[in-house]
């Protein structure tokens, strides 16, 4: 899978998050499947067949670089490092650089330059924009006696005259009751600068939504905007975490941090959320609705006046079933539903609903679930508890068929978690330096932590300290990482990190999220192993790493048949890989100690991660689904934003929740 650029991010220069929907249209070149978000292009590659292939001479950062938003007439403060890696047997020559706009200056890297056999040459880069505009260019390497290497660069010029306010930096919403919606807050934006700026996009993460923006918004000087921010808490939990991103065309992104506690519901309620999962023409589809606080069983029914879109029916049971007509319009339809619980007299309550008809995108989207052995659907491994999947691997993230960390183990995690504080370039503690989470992975991992970046770089409730770098990269499967001396790692330290200003050692934390992609079908055991030697290698490159959080990726069921990808049930069964390898660090086998008094440190603390597989359509017990929306054209990359949002949703709760993560992930002034 390809490192991917994110088109929700268009203008993140790892720092700064820009939110967007582009055309698209797919090609294939070299082996990969493209995407073409233009000005971008994001490419997967097939993971059974072409994993490892390298090409002998490849440009990193893949395929695209952003330099985020810069002043007019200014110089971004980190240049940014592009490189040609070498990856093959003979040596290559760079006979000159060019560049399609003036806007990008080669700071330095001499040509011509001879790159030896698994060698590399740095060019570095600057953007100096002339307006305020988004700016697309090449930068083309001249190769001797082979095909010409080109890396896509945008910057985006914005005007010292061009100004944003939102009216608050965070919002609370006190113990709301399951199964009920809040009312709504507002967060109003205003154009306080001399020049006009466009609003491309807001984003909200689950259990929070807006309302008010729904297009491109045009924004004159003293022109404002109303958001309506409501919370509809699906699940009792001490605190629920979210983000709302405000992006604009020529200013930084804007950024609301959200926080809402829900409490037990006082009386019946519908705890699905009101926004459903998306359908598609022509597919098959599901949603159970869920109700609470009343006296089960429950009765569904809709309203008299609503219907659901042609050949969709709502059941007494409260699921949603059929198959979508192909003549549906590609709109959303929101239909009210009531529910009626078995009290006497009966209790009833109505929500409304809003369900998104979709065009088919490429995938096998009538996969909204998958089987496994004996025609049963697979449970994902935080549901199967002390039962089995193949009558050889028990269910539970940790062992005994639980969720839960060993409280010893745990708790050595949280006092790593409690010693974890800034460091400067060369790994020195500072009150001015870096706490940098480090995501490690292939494209999917990549897709995610864009996101997550862009996201987090506007949350005023994460520490201004911690700097989240994606460091994930297409073709970096578990077996490339497992060898410390691949080339995967140099273009972490190389590039990755110095292009987001920090260095490798300032690396505290890490996120993995990696597959073993060698075998058709891959093995547990192998994915298991490779975590394991990353684990060693990541400590040696990054020796002040303290903790890695790992997880498995997402559904890729609408895969299966179209694409020889990371089909189903190998998706599935990496949860399996990182849970035997978190568990044989927890029984002190395979060399992965982390605790001095038992001997020399030789990994870091590992933990899981959120788990966000779920069976398709058919929920977790963590409320989590994949639609075929959720996901490119491929079954299997996240689709941006849709997927990508869910999963970095998740994976940025996760870190504002968990006490291992929370106490150097949170500012000190946001709610524990």
């Amino acid at each position: 899978m390809a490192r991917n650029t994110l088109s929700q991010a268009i203008k993140n220069d790892r720092s700064h998050l820009r939110l967007s929907i582009l055309p698209f249209q797919k090609i294939r070149k070299n082996n990969l499947t493209c995407t073409i978000l233009l000005p971008l292009t994001l490419c997967a590659l097939f993971l059974a067949s072409s994993e490892a292939t390298v090409t002998t001479a490849a440009v990193y950062p893949q395929n695209f670089l952003n330099f985020g938003i810069v002043t007019v007439n200014t110089t971004g403060a980190v240049p940014q490092t592009i490189s040609v890696y070498n990856q093959g047997t003979t040596s290559v020559t760079v006979n000159s650089v060019t560049f399609s706009i003036p806007q990008f200056q080669l700071v330095s890297g001499a040509t011509p330059v001879t790159i030896a056999p698994q060698g590399f040459a740095n060019f570095v880069v600057s953007f100096t924009p002339a307006t305020a505009k988004i700016y697309t260019g090449t930068m083309t390497f001249a190769m001797a006696g082979s095909p010409n290497l080109v890396e896509t660069l945008t910057g985006t010029g914005s005007s010292l005259l061009s100004a944003s306010t939102v009216s608050t930096k965070s919002l609370t919403f006190s113990s709301q009751g399951v199964g009920t919606v809040s009312a709504p807050q507002t967060v109003t934006i205003t154009n306080t600068g001399k020049t006009s700026f466009k609003i491309t996009s807001v984003t909200v993460t689950n259990p929070f939504a807006q309302t008010g923006f729904t297009t491109t918004t045009a924004m004159k000087p003293g022109a404002i905007l109303n958001l309506q921010i409501t919370f509809a808490p699906f699940q009792a939990a001490d605190a629920a975490y979210g983000t709302l991103v405000i992006a604009y065309d020529t200013v930084p992104s804007s950024g609301v941090s959200l926080f809402g506690s829900a409490s037990a519901p006082a009386s019946l309620g519908i705890n699905s959320f009101p926004a459903l999962p998306s359908s598609v023409q022509g597919a098959a589809y599901q949603a159970a609705l869920s109700a609470v606080g009343g006296v089960a069983p429950y009765t569904w029914k809709l309203a008299p006046t609503s219907k659901l879109p042609s050949g969709l029916t709502l059941s007494s049971a409260g699921v949603i079933s059929g198959t979508v007509a192909s003549t549906v319009a590609p709109v959303n339809y929101s239909f009210p539903v009531q529910v009626r619980d078995s009290n006497t007299p009966p209790s009833t309550h109505n929500t409304v609903f809003t369900l998104p008809v979709a065009v088919p995108t490429g995938s096998n989207c009538n996969t909204i679930s998958y089987d496994g052995t004996g025609n049963t659907p697979l449970v994902s491994l935080m549901d199967l508890g002390t039962n089995f999947y193949k009558n050889l691997y028990q269910g539970g993230l940790y062992a005994n068929g639980v969720n839960t960390d060993d409280p010893v183990h745990d708790a050595f995690g949280q006092s790593l978690a409690a010693g974890i504080q800034p460091l400067d370039i060369n790994g020195n503690p500072s009150p001015n330096g870096k706490e940098v989470l480090l995501t490690i992975g292939q494209s999917n991992t990549t897709g995610i932590s864009q996101t997550l970046t862009g996201i987090a770089s506007v949350d005023p409730s994460i520490n201004p300290g911690v700097v989240i770098v994606d460091g994930g990269t297409g073709s970096a499967g578990g077996a490339q990482l497992a060898d410390p001396s691949s080339f995967y790692w140099t273009v972490v330290t190389n590039n990755y990190l110095p292009n987001a200003g920090v260095s490798a050692n300032q690396v505290v934390a890490a996120w993995v999220n990696d597959v073993d992609a060698q075998g058709n079908p891959p093995k547990l055991t192998s994915l298991q192993s490779e975590l394991e030697s990353m684990m060693r290698n990541m400590l040696v490159l990054f020796p002040n790493l303290k903790i890695v959080y790992l997880s498995s990726v997402n559904y890729t069921g609408y895969s299966n048949g179209v694409v020889q990808e990371y089909n189903e049930p190998y998706a599935y069964e990496a949860g399996f890989g990182v849970k035997l390898a978190i568990q044989d660090q927890l029984n002190g086998v395979n060399n992965l100690n982390f605790d001095p008094s038992k001997g020399t440190v030789v990994a870091p603390w590992m933990a899981w991660g959120p788990y966000y597989w779920a069976n398709g359509l058919t929920p977790n017990s963590d409320s989590m689904v994949w639609a075929c929306t959720d996901l490119m054209s491929d079954g299997t990359h996240p689709a941006d934003p849709a997927g990508r949002v869910k999963a970095s949703g998740r994976l940025l709760n996760f870190f504002k929740t968990d006490d291992t993560a929370a106490p150097w992930f949170l500012a000190p002034a946001s709610p524990h």
